[in-house]
């Protein structure tokens, strides 16, 4: 029997009946002729028992796949835990943006409630620094420009002041008899537009530095009115400055070169002053 088997195949050939008890086998460890089932069942062939723990023979080729599908159940897993470690990445990327975010709004409204104290109190000073009238009054000054283009306040200059409906009124009146001013001379037409004004409400002159205070009766919109005339040129000058008491910024009416009348036409000759 030497030689004639492998000895991984012996443990076969002992259950199948092929090996008889009297068969005899070389122990290789003491040198001596063994019964061959004695020495198979003690042992004496590696990976042989009686209950079928042998070494396993060379694998075929249905167990190679089912060894690469008992391998390959695992990439499912492998790919789940990368997804889902991806997955927590992500969403802790946006939690972490939205709260960068979040906390940039409520620092930009900060400084933008910040901003808006600041101005607030800029306009404060602001108006605090300007001449501000009283709810009963209006200011401004008389100003114009001389031959030699210089700003001049111009005292002693009579102000008048007129509820703006009434001067409107007085206008149109004045435009229907356009003929009576007896040309179109820049000075007769002022003259003309002059003629015969309804009595004011407030009457005043400007001071040494051109201003002037008027009462208002009431609150609403009213006109300044004033007017000179040039001794030397005879040029005309004519002014009917609008503004409106209820105005919440009640700061000076000045009476300058740019609302002076320059067309006789009732519609343009009232300039808003403010």
């Amino acid at each position: 029997m030497i030689g004639e088997y492998h000895p991984l195949q012996m443990g076969s050939l002992l259950e199948t009946g092929h090996l008889q008890k009297a068969d005899l086998c070389l122990d290789p460890e003491t040198g001596e002729w063994v019964p061959l089932r004695g020495f198979l069942e003690s042992g004496g062939v590696p990976g042989y028992s009686r209950n079928r723990d042998r070494q396993k023979a060379p694998a075929t080729s249905g167990s190679r796949r089912a060894d690469a599908r008992a391998r390959n159940a695992w990439v499912p897993w492998i790919i789940g835990f990368f997804a889902l470690a991806v997955a927590s990445g992500a969403v802790f990327w946006a939690w972490k943006t939205s709260a960068e975010l979040g906390g940039l709004q409520t620092k930009l409204s900060r400084a933008e409630a910040a901003n808006s104290e600041w101005e607030k109190k800029y306009r404060d000073i602001l108006f605090a620094a300007r001449e501000v009238a009283a709810r009963d009054q209006v200011r401004g000054r008389v100003i114009i420009r001389n031959a030699g283009g210089k700003r001049i306040a111009l005292p002693g200059i009579k102000v008048r002041l007129y509820a703006r409906a009434e001067m409107e009124t007085y206008l149109a009146d004045r435009q229907s008899r356009l003929s009576e001013a007896g040309g179109t001379d820049p000075a007769r037409l002022s003259l003309h537009f002059l003629k015969n004004l309804p009595p004011p409400l407030e009457t005043t002159s400007s001071d040494s530095d051109g201003r002037f205070e008027l009462k208002i009766p009431a609150a609403g919109e009213y006109i300044l009115q004033t007017s000179i005339r040039s001794a030397k040129t005879g040029e005309m000058r004519l002014w009917f400055v609008a503004f409106d008491s209820r105005d919440p910024l009640n700061t000076p009416v000045d009476i300058t070169e740019s609302h002076v009348v320059r067309q006789f036409n009732p519609f343009l000759m009232i300039v808003d002053g403010r």
